[in-house]
């Protein structure tokens, strides 16, 4: 009878707390997939964003079927940071979700795996094996291939032919890469502090001020030289230009660290109509070729 008893009293005890364990569970479900969420929430806006947009308009345009399915001073609203999870289980859930993402890329095909695997290879370069932390043009040099596998992997599968990419599209892939590869330190001017702490060696924080002159060149030299290669009319191009020109025109005249995150907004509008000239030129031109 004790036991019987006791049993009872058990599931009466489980019962009770039914309705307090669903929102505990609820919460913490939200809570770990926001942080999931704050891994790459600076990011999105940066690379997930411009690069969707670049394999959209860098594979051939055949149908809606075929897009893809969709530090603690710098950022301390990062999860480590900020404290909501620990080094050790990042590092777990890092090189977990590695060969996951090979996994899901090989239903694609082999060539969206190898690409996976390329921009491992590459972010392993960047971040454990201290390419990040190395000269600035081993760093830049990373970036852009990194830049250059991810938009290889998306544009595969954007593509009907998941197997293989055709001329414009190995151009486009190039010339991504290019651009990230020389003119992505406009976001390191917003993260001198933090670089400086750690000895990180970037443009703005070998050459200063005169960077930011050179980054405005290369902009608006970029706009140029892709409104030619692109074959853009005249009045897309003069705008496009503008575009550049204002983006890194704001580098050189408002210096502040919280103007230069506005001005690397600008920055990113520009790198996406940049991103989006292959599609342009495939809608309006390839078919009068």
């Amino acid at each position: 009878m004790v036991a019987d008893y006791n049993d009872a009293s058990s599931f009466k005890n489980l019962i009770a707390s039914i309705p307090r364990t669903i929102p505990d569970f609820l919460d913490s479900t939200a809570y770990h997939l926001n942080t999931l969420w704050l891994f790459t929430e600076s990011d999105f806006m940066t690379t997930m964003v411009p690069i969707s947009i670049f394999a959209i308009v860098a594979a051939p345009l055949t149908s809606l079927h075929s897009i893809p399915p969709h530090d603690e001073t710098n950022k301390p609203d990062r999860p480590l940071p900020a404290g909501r999870i620990t080094l050790r289980a990042a590092i777990i859930l890092r090189w977990t979700l590695m060969p996951m993402c090979w996994a899901l890329s090989l239903t694609y095909s082999k060539e969206v795996m190898f690409s996976s695997m390329a921009l491992s290879v590459f972010t392993a370069m960047y971040n454990e094996l201290g390419g990040s932390g190395s000269h600035f043009m081993i760093r830049y040099a990373l970036n852009g291939l990194g830049f250059a596998a991810f938009e290889a992997g998306t544009t595969l599968v954007a593509r009907h032919d998941k197997s293989c990419l055709d001329t414009a599209g190995w151009l486009a892939i190039f010339l991504s890469a290019s651009i990230f590869a020389t003119t992505i330190y406009a976001q390191d001017f917003r993260d001198v502090v933090g670089d400086s702490l750690i000895d990180r060696d970037t443009i703005p924080l070998r050459f200063g001020s005169p960077s930011r002159t050179v980054l405005l060149l290369g902009v608006l030299a970029w706009s140029i030289g892709l409104s030619y290669i692109w074959d853009i009319d005249p009045y897309s191009a003069v705008a496009f230009t503008a575009l550049g020109g204002y983006a890194g025109w704001r580098f050189v005249k408002h210096t502040t660290v919280e103007e230069d995150r506005k001005s690397y907004f600008y920055y990113n509008v520009w790198v996406s109509v940049a991103l989006l000239l292959p599609g342009y030129w495939r809608l309006f031109r390839a078919t009068a070729v």
